[in-house]
C-alpha cells in the first residue's frame, strides 16, 4: 500500500471515529432527541401502548413491565388519556416541556444507546416517574 493510500485510510478511520462520538453522526444515521420525543408522542396519540417501551433506554427500571404489561403500566400515567409532551425544549440531553392535558411539567433525561437517543428518566410533575437503574 502506498503512503498516499495509507494516509487516506487513516483519515477515514479518524473521521469515522470522530463522527461516532458526536451528534452529527446521530443526525444522519440515528434517532435525535427531538425525533425520539416526536415518536413517543406519535405512539401515545395512536394508543400504541405496546410500543412505548421501545422509546426507553435498556437501563430504565420499568422497561420490562412496559413491554410485558403495557396497558397495566401506562393506565396510571397522564399519557393514558392521550396527553403528549408539548412545548418542549432541549438543553444538552434534557428535555423539558408540559403534558398536553393537565399542563403538568415534564422532564426527560435522554441517553445514547448506539446511535439513538433513548428516554432514560421521565418525570411528570404530580408524581409519575420512570427512573433509570441506579
Amino acid at each position: 500500500m502506498t503512503k498516499k493510500k495509507l494516509g487516506l485510510v487513516l483519515i477515514v478511520i479518524v473521521l469515522l471515529a470522530g463522527f461516532n462520538s458526536c451528534d452529527l453522526f446521530v443526525s444522519f444515521f440515528g434517532t435525535t432527541i427531538d425525533e425520539r420525543i416526536d415518536a413517543f408522542n406519535d405512539d401515545v396519540a395512536d394508543a400504541n401502548w405496546n410500543k412505548l417501551y421501545t422509546h426507553f433506554h435498556s437501563d430504565t427500571i420499568d422497561r420490562d413491565t412496559m413491554k410485558n404489561d403495557p396497558a397495566g403500566y401506562w393506565d396510571s400515567s397522564p399519557f393514558w388519556n392521550g396527553a403528549e409532551i408539548v412545548n418542549f425544549s432541549v438543553s444538552g440531553t434534557t428535555v423539558t416541556g408540559i403534558e398536553s392535558f393537565g399542563d403538568q411539567g415534564v422532564t426527560v433525561e435522554m441517553k445514547r444507546e448506539g446511535l439513538d437517543y433513548m428516554m432514560y428518566h421521565l418525570t411528570v410533575d404530580g408524581g409519575f416517574d420512570i427512573r433509570k437503574i441506579d
